[in-house]
């Protein structure tokens, strides 16, 4: 809740000396209203969180099910995803981060201290080894492997525009698994890939792996913001042939003209889905 303040003639806004007494008397009203509409069976929830509620639960029933115990975070950016899955999740488990970009490298890294379970890895993943240029965007949640293509949403001009271009790194994750589960030694694996166009490419270099994850999610497109990309119905029938199927699609943003640029596609590895719903109904 937001507390409107009048101004004091001396600034903008009162001290937060003067603010901090109404805070303090707001918060067992904002306590006993929250714990009395648990009681009937309600739940509030701050209007900036209704967005992810509905993803965070979905994730916490899923690795719930799935027994999960680790999570491949594939586009870390500067961990934002990690960040939704502690606070809104509820996942405290083990979290290994991909990131390339050079200066989030540095953010993680720093970031990470706080958090024994979480590891960063600093490079990209991609469907062969080697090295390429990847474009660091002016808005950098934008950096792709992929050139930027804003004629469809004019908006992301200025925003998805490259600013320069770093030489990463780029290794098979079917190279990399083996190690980091011996080294943390977790058996049930969530894939989360957010390349900004590159997922099917990372998921090329996977093929090994694919079948021992239970679940994953992938950003997929409606309309395309970069040269080449694929779009959803692509990185649909890709996974699907790959044994996996729809367990949820989640918007992520939309044009002005409130049609959908984006989702998360929530997808369970077939098998795996089959066998427990076998036993459940045993």
């Amino acid at each position: 809740m937001v507390t409107s303040v009048p101004a004091t003639g001396q600034g903008d806004c009162w001290p937060f000396q003067q603010l901090w007494p109404v805070t303090v008397m707001l918060r067992p009203l904002k306590n006993w209203i929250r714990n009395t509409s648990r009681n009937l069976g309600y739940d509030i929830v701050p209007l900036r969180d209704v967005k992810d509620r509905d993803f965070a639960i979905h994730l916490g029933q899923l690795f719930r099910f799935l027994q999960i115990d680790c999570v491949l975070d594939v586009g870390a950016n500067v961990g934002q995803y990690r960040d939704f899955l502690r606070e809104k999740v509820g996942y405290a488990g083990l979290i290994v981060s991909f990131e390339p970009v050079s200066r989030n490298v540095a953010v993680l890294e720093q970031r990470k201290q706080n958090d024994p379970k979480w590891e960063i890895v600093g490079h990209a993943l991609g469907r062969s080894r080697g090295t390429l240029p990847i474009n660091v965007m002016k808005s950098d949640q934008f950096s792709s492997f992929l050139s930027p293509d804003n004629s469809a949403i004019p908006t992301f001009n200025g925003l998805n525009e490259a600013s320069h271009t770093e030489n990463v790194a780029v290794y098979r994750l079917d190279e990399l698994l083996p190690e980091l589960q011996r080294r943390h030694g977790f058996r049930n694996v969530y894939l989360k890939l957010d390349t900004q166009g590159f997922d099917l490419e990372v998921l090329g270099g996977a093929t090994a792996a694919l079948p021992g994850i239970l679940a994953l999610q992938s950003e997929a497109s409606i309309i395309n913001i970069y040269e080449g990309m694929p779009g959803y119905m692509d990185t649909i029938r890709y996974l699907n042939a790959c044994g996996f199927d729809i367990s949820g699609l989640y918007p992520i943003s939309r044009d002005p003209g409130m049609r959908l640029i984006e989702f998360d596609c929530v997808m369970i590895n077939r098998n795996v889905a089959q066998r427990d719903a076998a036993r459940l109904t045993a």
